[in-house]
């Protein structure tokens, strides 16, 4: 059941970053989505892809800042396709 959630949270993390990238999303919602990004990172320390979201946790707070667009759909690529693995 958590491993859903946490699927759908990347999912919804994913739509919010491209969103924010057409300022559709305010600051607060990315601060809290890449705060949630590297809480994830630091209680499921020692996996590489714990690593990775804790990176990209880090990217979302600098994507208030300076936000680019490359990088930015990479990453939602990724949450996107990691989220969906974990619900099937």
């Amino acid at each position: 059941m958590i491993v859903k959630t946490m699927g759908l949270l990347d999912i919804f993390t994913a739509i919010v970053m491209v969103l924010f990238q057409f300022q559709a999303i305010h600051n607060p919602l990315i601060v809290s989505l890449g705060l949630y990004l590297i809480i994830k990172a630091v209680v499921f320390f020692g996996d590489f892809f714990s690593i990775i979201d804790g990176i990209l946790g880090l990217y979302m707070l600098f994507m208030i800042i300076f936000p680019v667009k490359s990088i930015t759909f990479i990453a939602a690529g990724y949450l996107t396709i990691k989220g969906i693995s974990c619900l099937f």
